[in-house]
């Protein structure tokens, strides 16, 4: 009897094992209303990323690889070799942007197939498909559909893709910037003919101007567009989305900017010359607070921390939302 009910137990363990496989990497579909990453953070090359009590990021001490950790910062781990950046998290997986060009080459990476392209993981870090295997920018993954700047004849334009890899098409024959996508829309300033604010229907496609001006870099918190006004010396405004309402935030010149999803803070680098430096204002008192001076990029929020880059370096500081201290230098724990 032993002889016939252990060939039996075999075949069950082997075709448990396949089902397992099989099933693990069948795609598995977002919500229609989930978003990737922030606007915001993905203006600022996407490095952070946090979900479900999760920070994902591009880890500034080790090539920029892809790290995950908890939100109070302990327990970090190694994802991917890769160079990540544009990092958008939902659902089962992670998709990201790879840029591995001037990583240090290693018996990890010395293969890769690709060293750029566009790539989706699971949040273990296994199980990786590609979804584009040249260069892309600006990845932005809203719902189930992915859209990206793709480097054409004509130069970046943005496409989209699904996050099973099928239905890819161009969706907007222009260099934009896909950074501001909000209940199926997608806001953007324009480049080629003129730089106005522009609302594109996801769904339709159809395309509306809802601001006129000189602007750039577009984003979007809490029911409010943000902006940088090229006219008036790069000053930040805020547009209410409810009633088109315009706000002056900043005067003085911004090089680059980002808001909590709250909308309760606004980060930005002060670029006037004398006191350049990563400053927080609170935009329910309109207080501002000097984070550390000197000069930065790369600022990206969670719900509990701000993070910024000092400006050709590698070094990354630090800062909580709720205190008035000094920026400190980023130290996995």
């Amino acid at each position: 009897m032993k002889s016939k009910i252990i060939p039996i137990i075999f075949v069950l363990v082997i075709l448990i094992l396949f089902g397992v496989t099989y099933y693990s990497k069948q795609t598995v579909y977002n919500d229609d209303n989930v978003l990737g990453n922030t606007s915001g953070n993905l203006l600022n090359g996407g490095l952070f990323c946090e979900y479900d009590k999760k920070i994902y990021f591009s880890n500034p001490a080790d090539e920029g690889r892809l790290y995950v950790m908890n939100d109070d910062l302990t327990h970090s781990k190694r994802l991917s070799n890769d160079t990540a950046t544009d990092i958008n998290v939902a659902g089962k997986y992670i998709i990201y942007g790879r840029h591995n060009e001037k990583q240090i080459q290693s018996s990890d990476n010395i293969f890769s197939q690709s060293k750029t392209g566009m790539y989706r993981i699971q949040k273990n870090g296994k199980n990786m498909k590609t979804l584009f295997d040249t260069v892309v920018d600006t990845v932005n993954l809203a719902g189930n559909t992915v859209y990206y700047q793709k480097n054409t004849p004509s130069g970046f334009s943005v496409y989209q893709i699904k996050i099973d890899k099928s239905n890819e098409d161009i969706l907007i024959d222009e260099p934009i910037f896909p950074y501001a996508i909000e209940n199926g829309y997608l806001y953007y300033s324009s480049v080629n003919k003129n730089h106005y604010i522009n609302r594109l229907n996801l769904q339709s496609k159809d395309k509306d101007v809802i601001k006129e001006g000189n602007f750039a870099f577009v984003t979007i918190a809490a029911g409010q567009l943000f902006f940088l006004d090229l006219e008036n010396g790069h000053a930040l405004c805020c547009m209410d989305l409810q009633d088109n309402k315009v706000t002056t935030l900043l005067t003085e010149p911004v090089s680059t900017y980002n808001v909590t999803a709250n909308g309760a803070y606004l980060y930005y680098e002060l670029d006037n010359g004398t006191e350049n430096g990563i400053y927080r204002m609170n935009l329910n008192t309109k207080k501002n607070v000097c984070l550390k001076l000197g000069n930065f990029n790369s600022i990206n929020v969670t719900s509990e921390y701000v993070f910024f880059q000092e400006l050709d370096s590698d070094t990354t500081y630090i800062a909580s939302h709720s205190s008035n201290e000094q920026a400190k230098e980023f130290q996995l724990k």
